[in-house]
């Protein structure tokens, strides 16, 4: 059994409290990882861990364990079978509201995060992840630290139960320990408000927003609050929401439900697009992974299809296409090169530039497209806009300081040239071209 406090916490959830972990993923990487986690470092030896590509069997999974009453942990991507997952995590919250989920994701926006909460997850883990990164957000997703935590899961149980005298007691601790902790006073109003005092409630949630700008529970209580009481006050709190987690379709659909009751028929437009436009970047995420999926499986042996299903997902985005993008781009990119299409190529890199400008990937890329049409310089001037944003982008690959350093050599611009094959050598001290060039520049005395 591992040593420090979190390895504690993760090894007690499997050993003492025969938890279970599921993994709804594709990728073998990380299944790797996680298992490794769990088995060779937590040091567990029972059968506790459940991996799935796709959600139905997934779901009988995590079902058969709920059965048993077995405490389940899930982890689930973001995008499985090329689609969000954001459907998957809110009918399990539905099915088990109690249920533990961790949401694995690649980069990603606050916002993204906000709606990730919103809708019941209980963390991120943002990949690639290390052993110690799982072990820790496993061990505050099982147990948050600390008393004021141990304190709200009592006020909730108690809350649950009808029993609201305790639940008020605990919540007196809790802003004892803590004054405005807004998870204390979001239990104080929950309290008054199953009470039947709603001004007291509303007071409360009020605390916990002041208290917590961020934090979304106390809005939403107060929108719901305020819902056919007060439309001002109910609209306000909505469009609070909507700021903090903007990825929220049938929010912003019913502000301008709202908005076109008002006749306020401007407003009412501005709200239904936004719904329209962020369901169309949900959907296009989903046709993007596709696209991508498709390409890689079919690049090496059909650059033609690969170039096909890229364009058709490109053309598709349309006005919705941003940086999150570029890697369609450059792949599209590969295969027009792949077909000896390089003015193409460089229309295609164009196209990506003007979404996202300062990434020295696509002036590399570019620059490709000139040497494939012979055009060194223009390819240097793309090598050189490459090393404006990024003077170390050729370091991490042999092959790109090859390629950079070629052709500022045969420009005779032998001060970029030397850095590329010293990073080449660095690379592979037994890149004989290499060390052949650089030896070849030194003699000359240039």
């Amino acid at each position: 059994m591992a040593e420090n406090r979190y390895d504690s916490i993760v090894y007690d959830y499997f050993e003492s409290r025969h938890g279970a972990a599921v993994l709804l993923s594709e990728d073998p990487l990380f299944k790797k990882m996680v298992s490794s986690t769990i088995f060779k470092i937590i040091g567990t030896r029972r059968e506790c861990f459940y991996s799935f590509e796709n959600f139905q069997p997934a779901l009988k999974q995590i079902q058969a364990l709920h059965k048993k009453k077995t405490e389940c942990l899930v982890f689930i991507e973001r995008i499985v079978g090329g689609r969000p997952s954001t459907d998957a995590i809110i009918t399990l919250k539905q099915l088990l509201p109690d249920l533990r989920i961790i949401v694995l994701v690649g980069e990603t926006k606050r916002e993204n995060i906000a709606y990730f909460y919103e809708i019941g997850v209980n963390n991120v883990i943002s990949k690639p992840a290390s052993m110690n990164n799982i072990i820790e957000k496993m061990a505050f997703t099982i147990k948050p630290q600390g008393k004021l935590s141990e304190y709200m899961g009592l006020g909730k149980r108690f809350l649950a139960a009808g029993r609201l005298k305790e639940a008020l007691e605990v919540s007196d601790k809790i802003l004892e320990i803590k004054p405005d902790s807004p998870a204390g006073l979001m239990l104080r109003g929950d309290v008054f408000l199953e009470q039947g005092d709603s001004d007291q409630a509303i007071h409360c949630y009020y605390r916990a927003h002041d208290s917590s700008r961020l934090y979304l529970e106390p809005l939403k209580k107060l929108a719901n609050a305020y819902r056919g009481v007060d439309e001002e006050k109910h609209l306000e709190y909505m469009k609070k929401l909507d700021r903090l987690s903007p990825l929220n379709t049938d929010r912003k659909t019913e502000i301008g439900t709202v908005h076109f009751k008002r006749k306020e028929i401007d407003q009412a437009e501005k709200y239904f697009d936004q719904a329209i436009d962020t369901a169309t970047k949900e959907a296009m995420t989903m046709v993007g992974s596709v696209a991508e999926q498709i390409s890689a499986a079919v690049s090496k042996e059909s650059p033609r299809m690969s170039e096909k299903y890229l364009s058709k997902v490109i053309e598709a985005k349309g006005r919705h296409l941003s940086v999150d993008d570029i890697s369609l781009f450059n792949k599209l990119g590969i295969a027009l090169r792949g077909q000896g299409k390089w003015q193409e190529a460089i229309e295609n890199y164009t196209n990506a530039l003007r979404i996202s400008p300062n990434d020295e990937g696509l002036h590399y890329n570019m620059g490709m497209a000139y040497f494939d049409g012979d055009d060194k310089r223009m390819a240097a001037k793309c090598f050189e806009n490459a090393l404006t944003e990024n003077p170390d982008f050729y370091k991490q690959s042999e092959v790109v300081s090859m390629n950079v350093g070629s052709i500022f050599n045969e420009l005779r611009e032998y001060g970029h040239a030397v850095a590329c094959f010293e990073s080449a050598l660095a690379i592979n001290p037994n890149n004989t071209t290499a060390k052949r060039k650089l030896d070849a520049i030194k003699k000359s005395g240039r």
